[in-house]
């Protein structure tokens, strides 16, 4: 099975999609697509929970991911990250359950001062330091800084301590520790363009895909080149991309 992470900006549009707003072009096709996979997997995980923040795109959400998530959930960093502890290898049942709510939320206050945290010198310098810091903060012995989960987290923290022509946004922190929980385990990552960008910087953005329309695009000729028999005609996977600056910037 194919596992996919639609994090919320991608699961947003497909959203607003089905709610008959218009400007969400290319994620209709991307919707369709993954609907007619059924060796496909998106869970539905806390972090979408959270960031619903039980607004007027939980029905639509409750509506679509059901049949993609295929009875699946993303557990919380917190026990994947305790899991990892005890297996010390990747493996998926350690990140998804079968047992979840809509009702459960990440709780994103243990690692609320990763944001704010200073890291001095070169790249690899303050990834070890954050590694520290999270073994620290979270009182874990120093060798568990290699761990999938906090190695994501700590490469993530020291790259966006040097882009300093980027400003904060208040996703941030939701968005790091997403990148931190599923990266490890899904085959394709769906995000945003600063996920995107950070995890390519740090050397884990292998199959992760940004909410811009070329790589959107290029998601759904990724999901044609494994999936062929699924495919649509040639002609309504590429069209050209309307021009809407707003919906690009993602």
């Amino acid at each position: 099975m194919l596992l996919l992470y639609l994090d919320q900006n991608y699961a947003s549009r497909i959203a607003k999609h089905l709610l008959g707003q218009v400007g969400h072009q290319p994620f209709d096709q991307l919707y369709e697509r993954l609907l007619a996979l059924d060796t496909l997997i998106c869970p539905v995980s806390p972090f979408h929970i959270l960031e619903l923040r039980g607004g007027y795109l939980c029905p639509p959400f409750q509506s679509f991911f059901p049949t993609l998530q295929r009875g699946y959930w993303v557990r919380p960093w917190q026990e994947i990250l305790q899991r990892q502890r005890i297996s010390r290898v990747v493996q998926r049942e350690d990140f998804l359950t079968t047992e979840g709510s809509w009702d459960q939320a990440a709780d994103l206050q243990p690692l609320a001062w990763i944001e704010d945290y200073p890291l001095e010198g070169h790249l690899n310098k303050r990834i070890r330091q954050a590694r520290t810091a999270l073994c620290e903060r979270l009182d874990l012995p120093p060798e568990d800084g290699t761990l999938p989960f906090l190695d994501i987290l700590a490469r993530i923290m020291a790259f966006r301590s040097l882009n300093h022509e980027r400003d904060p946004r208040s996703s941030d922190l939701a968005d790091m520790l997403i990148a931190a929980t599923t990266t490890p385990y899904v085959d394709i990552l769906a995000t945003d363009r600063f996920v995107r960008e950070t995890l390519d910087r740090t050397g884990c953005g292998q199959h992760v895909y940004s909410g811009r329309y070329p790589d959107v695009y290029r998601l759904l000729r990724d999901l044609d080149r494994r999936f062929p028999s699924a495919s649509p005609p040639a002609e309504a996977t590429n069209p050209a991309p309307p021009d809407q600056t707003k919906n690009a910037s993602s």
